[in-house]
């Protein structure tokens, strides 16, 4: 069959064995357009007025629920819409966080700070790990699920270090119980819904294939939540950490050229 004819097709009306490998030559290639695409972005987005950045912002809030719906739509034409592709997800709820961010009046600016700085120390780097160890690897490149699945998590990552460093938001470790009381919020329920659907949302029901959540449970065992806990909240401190030492650094330097 022609790869062509596999564009509109999901998984399961895919022949299996057609999919990339993870860390293959072509993953790497889509990995460093993603990266070249973001970096031109945020170029183009820093070159804007403060006005202008405010529009790119709620344009880049709006295109990722425009593009999950598309998805949906697709999903809908191809009679392929299911349980399994509900907006649940880490990056999923991503959407709603920054749609949230970006249109927030201005009197609530603390809690768009807050929201956006979740995004960049848990979001972001989840998003970045999900395009990484990607849960798409069955799909063959030229595939538009395939496709949508990188460009979504690509402006994922655009749009918290859009807030960064346009400096609209100021991480630091005494906001650490921002990401923590949102994953407590965000947790409990989508493990209730997992139980009663069978579903596995922000994987923590199966640990996912290739990943180093499969690691932990072959390290862990049943313990592997634990595991999993403490990995994301050790990547939360290691960010703050990495921004707390680029800013001495920076001060140190700023100190030295000024004397």
């Amino acid at each position: 069959m022609n790869p062509s004819s596999y564009f509109w097709k999901e998984i399961h009306d895919l022949p299996a064995g057609i999919g990339f490998d993870l860390f293959s030559c072509q993953h790497f290639v889509v990995l460093f357009c993603c990266a070249l695409g973001i970096a031109a972005e945020l170029r183009l987005f820093l070159k804007c007025s403060k006005k202008r950045q405010d529009v790119f912002l709620k344009a880049a809030a709006l295109s990722l629920l425009a593009g999950n719906l598309l998805r949906d739509l697709f999903l809908l034409a191809v009679h392929r819409m299911s349980l399994a592709y509900l907006p649940l997800h880490l990056c999923s709820f991503a959407i709603f966080v920054y749609l949230l961010q970006a249109f927030l009046p201005e009197r609530f600016l603390p809690l768009r700070r807050a929201l956006g700085e979740i995004g960049f120390v848990l979001l972001m780097p989840g998003t970045i790990c999900a395009l990484i160890f990607p849960d798409w690897t069955a799909y063959p490149l030229w595939n538009f699920m395939c496709l949508h699945s990188f460009l979504w998590h690509a402006v994922l990552v655009f749009y918290p270090l859009a807030l960064f460093m346009s400096r609209r938001i100021r991480p630091t470790i005494r906001h650490l119980w921002y990401p923590i009381l949102y994953l407590c919020i965000l947790v409990p329920p989508t493990a209730v819904f997992n139980h009663f659907t069978g579903c596995n949302y922000l994987f923590i029901m199966t640990p996912l294939k290739d990943t180093p959540l499969e690691l932990l449970y072959s390290l862990m065992g049943t313990y592997w939540r634990i595991g999993y806990a403490l990995l994301v909240l050790s990547v939360i401190l290691l960010l703050y950490l990495l921004l707390w030492i680029s800013q001495r650094l920076a001060h140190i330097f700023t100190s030295f050229h000024v004397r």
